[in-house]
């Protein structure tokens, strides 16, 4: 059977959350969302202070006024200029001070909250602006696009301090509200769930992210593909790891994908993916490249078996110890090299600590009827210990020596054969040959 030494190495259970959440991001990707902040600011505020909102929140909010007072007015646009400019502490300055006044109107202590929210999340002040957007959610007086915008940001903000019940909570909930929900948001939750290890709950959430894509995102799938395996859909598994295969061709995925078949019994489809990663040089490793040679082996297919293990041995990828020699030699005496696996064999048998592999190089030396070498591997063999078989390379050194016309170290060694059980009776069969032999010579001299 083949080996399965290498376990089975599927993907990571999750992904990041650095990866995946925007107010959590680089230097350069923060000033890309102080951008974004920006721009929503200007567009909340025109938004306020037009009272424009569309039929649908009309009819659910009527009777609310969407304007700020003048006094609270007039800072927010000195908060949109600072923001514009990124002067985010100087924005803050004037925002702190006002969330505290008592008396504001709801819609002033809404939008006050909400952009300090933001000013906090440019500044990374995370824990600072979850308390601001918490405030402006409790408040419940913008408009209803504002309001989803604000459970969105919350979302990600509580996935980013792995609160996930609070997270999964909110993303829920503007999911409700959301008319085009996009993929986006239902990686988020899926993330969210995949924290918890609720994968149960996060695989539908799952699908529809990467449904949902309009190009294929590598994160959507990879998340998929955890969610499906913890879920033991491993068809499902295979399915998304073959298209991570083909539109994002790593390694990972090629390995994964290989042993992925040969959990599911299909050792062809394994082998061929571990071909195709090592045609595209991503096999770089020992262990790697004994697997595949192995596994060309177990295909009975000895002569790229032997080449994986040529040249990892040459490039110094695979280490020149006893056990690599002796898949390298295997493979020549697969493909019936005897004498190319002679060299390999012999340097394995050395540098083993037992003398079974010199047993195994005198078998070769005695298929190609190399009948001294055959006596001297075997002596080695012998004399360093610890064989599994003491009794078969007794035999052995009884038949090399019996070729050799050296009769009576033959009878000497298939004597000792004959004391065990397993080549008791072959060696009892020589010994009748030797007897033979030593009478015909004894004739002779006489």
């Amino acid at each position: 059977m083949l080996s399965r030494d290498h376990a089975f190495k599927w993907p990571e259970q999750g992904i990041r959350i650095r990866e995946a959440n925007p107010m959590l991001r680089t230097a350069s990707q923060n000033r890309l969302l102080r951008a974004a902040i920006a721009c929503l600011l200007v567009c909340s505020f025109v938004f306020a202070a037009t009272g424009t909102v569309s039929a649908a929140e009309k009819s659910k909010r009527s009777r609310k006024n969407f304007v700020p007072s003048p006094q609270v007015g007039k800072k927010l646009l000195k908060v949109q200029e600072l923001a514009e400019d990124e002067d985010f502490q100087g924005a803050l300055d004037i925002l702190v001070p006002l969330s505290k006044k008592t008396r504001l109107k709801k819609f002033d202590k809404a939008t006050v909250n909400q952009m300090l929210g933001y000013m906090l999340g440019a500044k990374e002040q995370y824990k600072e602006a979850l308390a601001a957007f918490e405030v402006a959610l409790a408040v419940d007086y913008l408009p209803d696009s504002a309001m989803q915008q604000l459970k969105y940001n919350l979302g990600q903000l509580y996935l980013g301090q792995e609160n996930y019940d609070r997270a999964i909570q909110l993303f829920e909930e503007w999911l409700d509200g959301a008319e085009r929900p996009d993929a986006q948001a239902h990686f988020m939750i899926t993330i969210a769930y995949a924290g918890k290890e609720d994968w149960a709950s996060g695989l539908s959430h799952a699908r529809t992210s990467v449904d949902l894509s309009t190009t294929p995102v590598e994160n959507r799938l990879r998340l998929l593909l955890a969610v499906e395996y913890q879920n033991g859909n491993i068809l499902e598994t295979l399915e998304v790891l073959k298209i991570l295969v083909s539109l994002f061709p790593k390694k990972d995925y090629y390995m994964q994908l290989a042993f992925g078949y040969s959990n599911f019994g299909d050792e062809e489809k394994a082998l061929a993916m571990l071909e195709l990663a090592y045609q595209l040089d991503y096999l770089d490793k020992e262990r790697e490249l004994t697997q595949l040679s192995q596994r060309y082996l177990y295909h009975d297919l000895p002569w790229p078996a032997s080449k994986v293990m040529a040249k990892g041995l040459d490039d110094g990828t695979v280490e020149t110890t006893a056990d690599n020699l002796a898949l390298y030699a295997n493979t020549l005496l697969h493909a019936r090299e005897y004498q190319s696996a002679i060299t390999p064999l012999a340097e394995a048998a050395e540098l083993s600590l037992i003398g079974d592999l010199y047993v195994r190089l005198a078998q070769v030396h005695l298929e190609i009827e190399n009948w001294t070498k055959a006596r001297i591997a075997l002596q080695a063999a012998i004399e360093k210990g610890g064989l599994r078989e003491t009794g078969t390379a007794q035999l052995l050194l009884g038949i090399s020596n019996y070729n050799e016309d050296r009769f009576l170290s033959a009878r000497t060694a298939f004597l000792a054969a004959a004391e065990e059980e397993k080549t008791e009776d072959s060696a009892t069969k020589w010994l009748k040959y030797v007897d033979r032999a030593l009478r015909a010579e004894e004739n002779q001299g006489s």
